[in-house]
């Protein structure tokens, strides 16, 4: 199960630094025991765990991208 773009930037948590100088993301990656790995709420897997593992690094990894668009779109904006 993958995470479309639209759903990873509504789930993505980015939030301005203290003094509003930069970017923060934060990521949540919870796994339970029944083998599921979510990703900011997106359910990455219902395979054993290791596919969950390696869907789960595509989808951080998608994250990470969206989240350096913003950053580059924030310094263009300067």
């Amino acid at each position: 199960m993958g995470a479309s773009r639209d759903r990873i930037l509504k789930s993505m948590k980015v939030q301005p630094t203290a003094q509003d100088k930069g970017l923060v993301l934060t990521l949540r990656l919870v796994a339970y025991d029944n083998g599921i790995l979510e990703l900011d709420g997106i359910p990455l897997s219902d395979l054993p765990q290791e596919d969950g593992w390696v869907a789960g690094v595509g989808v951080m990894a998608q994250t990470v991208h969206e989240f350096q668009k913003q950053v580059r779109a924030r310094r263009k904006a300067l």
